[in-house]
């Protein structure tokens, strides 16, 4: 069970999580989640108030991060 308390005047909400119970539900999950996080970052991106140009390097430099980290992990996902 998990517990989130709002910081912002709220009452404390209790969330019922329901984790994967297998590895292959796991990775799934995950390949969900970094789905999610890519397209929301995509968005926010385009959103900005800049040159396509801008946007563009912005992609670039965040793709090469994550390139940068998941290798260093050991783990090549992208």
């Amino acid at each position: 069970m998990l517990y989130v308390d709002r910081k912002e005047g709220g009452v404390p909400v209790k969330i019922i999580v329901h984790y994967p119970r297998t590895s292959e539900k796991q990775s799934q999950l995950d390949k969900l989640v970094a789905k999610f996080h890519a397209e929301y970052v995509a968005q926010y991106i385009e959103k900005l108030n800049c040159s396509v140009e801008q946007k563009m390097k912005l992609l670039d430099a965040v793709a090469e991060a994550v390139t940068d980290a998941s290798t260093e992990n050991g783990k090549k996902h992208i």
